[in-house]
């Protein structure tokens, strides 16, 4: 439906969300910030000399409370506003506004509008034109559009949002919380800083929001890992952080980020975390605290045996102070997690290898890829799922690889490796089976497994067929059934603690 009406009756959208962050949304303080941030005083003059609006730019409107509301608009609607009563034009703006011309005055008393039905049908408008279109708002825009309209659960859900704009839910859900996060952090650097100044419609919040995205190297493991993951960050009904690892360091952290992203502007999109030396001890402070937590687990949970045939082992000492510093990835060559730590609950989380496994020394080098893929798989998730628990086929083959170089190294160790070389068949290659019926001979055994622990969960892999059934997983995968739970009884069935401890030897 189309109508024609005065522009100087039409109400500014006051619940549009580029004004949400006005402390005062009367229609005095829009056409203030519009003109202060919006190129209106341009846009004026750009209409008064064609003599009329634009081609092609109608403004649309909602009825409400017998009033109609500028849902897409506002600027060309303050422009001819402004035109057609200078009373109207904020203090100190009014030279940049011209004297309307004959043709303003002609063609513009009144106007044609468009008539929508409701908001659902403006919001949808709106999405389609500064979202997903031609005419896109600046990111901050574009969040607080889905924040303001969600307001803490009391306005439309997220899934109503969806519904109506055609945006996907997760798309919509990080708005919000990216928005929440931001503004929150906005609001308390500007009460523990009364002389900051800065307006929040002309900060860039991608570098910000960026920090809390992008992945960082942590140096105790040499896995990149989410912020996300590494703060535990847990939302609540109303997508606000409703709880980290440690909050009070995380606020902290958020002070500083804020700090060196909006203020200084001495970080951009390419930076991650740990390239801000401050926030470096705040990280250090977390990876204690988490390495404590563990050690206190693993002792309540062995109830202080660190040394038993079930693969509660205390992991070796490493070098290195722990902690997290600037530098490129080393992967692999980092040298794995800290030592101490919880016993292997789960799967591979703990495996450690600093200061033993050598990626200069060749041998090392098949058991170190393996090993190392083996703790990413297990540490790193997607979607709060570990990653092993999503691949188990992929992560066995892993495994199955640890195993045969585990074996492969500790038969190098105990001078062995060239004795079991020449017992094979004439042209044969090396393999797991051979590896475990050769340590099964005679008396090679206790002298490949001196200690009465490893020989024990050699023993137990062996009972377990777990070769067998590893070597299923590669050659017949649609015959049996691979799982995060079948991993997991390898790796607490003795696999572990062997490979922890040929590693431990070495």
């Amino acid at each position: 439906m189309a109508i024609f009406i005065s522009p100087l009756e039409l109400k500014l959208d006051e619940k549009n969300p580029r004004f949400v962050i006005l402390s005062k949304r009367n229609q005095d303080e829009i056409r203030k910030y519009l003109l202060g941030n919006e190129d209106i005083a341009q846009l004026a003059v750009a209409i008064n000399t064609y003599g009329n609006l634009l081609p092609g730019e109608r403004i649309v409107v909602i009825q409400e409370k017998n009033k109609y509301i500028v849902i897409e608009g506002n600027r060309r609607t303050c422009s001819l506003q402004l035109l057609l009563s200078r009373k109207l034009i904020p203090h100190l703006f009014e030279h940049k506004i011209p004297s309307a011309s004959k043709e303003i005055i002609k063609n513009c008393q009144k106007i044609e509008v468009d008539v929508l039905l409701n908001r659902d049908s403006a919001l949808a408008l709106m999405a389609r034109r500064h979202i997903e279109g031609v005419k896109q708002w600046k990111p901050l825009a574009k969040k607080q559009f889905f924040s303001s309209n969600y307001q803490d659960g009391k306005g439309r859900s997220i899934d109503n949002l969806s519904e109506v704009t055609g945006i996907s839910k997760s798309v919509i859900r990080t708005d919000i919380r990216d928005y929440k996060l931001f503004y929150n952090a906005y609001e308390d650097y500007k009460k523990s800083h009364p002389d900051f100044d800065k307006e929040i419609i002309n900060i860039d919040i991608d570098p910000f929001l960026r920090l809390f995205k992008a992945k960082f190297i942590e140096p105790t493991s040499g896995i990149s890992i989410s912020p996300v993951d590494f703060f535990a960050i847990e939302y609540d009904e109303h997508q606000n952080i409703a709880n980290t690892f440690d909050n009070g360091v995380f606020r902290k952290i958020v002070i500083v980020a804020f700090e060196k992203a909006v203020v200084t502007e001495e970080v951009n999109t390419r930076n991650v975390l740990t390239d801000i030396k401050s926030i470096l001890p705040l990280l250090n402070k977390i990876i204690k605290k988490k390495s404590t937590a563990q050690q206190n687990n693993a002792n309540s949970t062995s109830g202080g045996n660190n040394d038993d045939d079930s693969g509660n082992e205390q992991q070796p000492e490493a070098g290195g102070n722990g902690g997290l510093s600037t530098g490129t990835n080393q992967g692999g060559n980092a040298g794995g997690p800290k030592p101490g730590g919880p016993p292997p609950k789960s799967f591979f989380e703990t495996i450690s290898w600093r200061g033993k496994l050598d990626p200069k020394e060749v041998n090392h080098q098949g058991l170190l890829v393996s090993i190392h893929e083996l703790f990413n798989l297990s540490n790193s998730q997607i979607n709060r799922k570990k990653v092993y628990e999503l691949f188990p086929i992929a992560t066995g083959m892993a495994l199955r690889t640890a195993y045969e170089q585990a074996l492969r190294l500790q038969l190098m160790k105990v001078n062995l490796w060239g004795t079991y070389y020449q017992s094979l068949q004439k042209n044969s290659f090396p393999t797991l089976a051979s590896m475990e019926n050769f340590i099964n001979q005679g008396g090679n055994k206790t002298q490949v497994f001196p200690e009465k622990e490893m020989l024990y969960a050699f023993d137990r892999i062996q009972a377990a067929k777990h070769r067998e059934f590893l070597n299923a997983n590669i050659h017949f995968p649609g015959n049996i059934s691979v799982t995060p739970d079948t991993l997991r009884g390898i790796a607490s069935g003795g696999m572990f603690y062997l490979i922890q401890n040929i590693i431990k030897n070495l």
